[in-house]
């Protein structure tokens, strides 16, 4: 789930909201909600929110697995 607002205090307040309304369930299994900086535009559609955030995630993950090198073996000698 995604909201989009502008500003750090307007984030806090939603972010308490969101907290508010979770099932101490949902809590305890692990859900929980936090804050992240982003381009999109205060008031952004959530489902178009969601894909544009999974898209640049994608293209994150793929950067850093192109960068990883290989772990390398050290030789056994007997």
């Amino acid at each position: 789930m995604v909201e989009v607002v502008n500003g750090e205090s307007n984030a806090q307040l939603a972010l308490k909201r969101l907290q508010e309304c979770q099932d101490s369930s949902d809590h305890f299994q692990g859900w929980r909600y936090f804050l992240e900086k982003t381009d999109l535009k205060a008031g952004t559609d959530p489902v178009k929110a969601t894909s544009l955030r999974q898209t640049a995630l994608d293209a994150r993950e793929s950067v850093a697995m192109q960068d990883e090198k290989p772990l390398s073996r050290p030789s056994s000698t007997l």
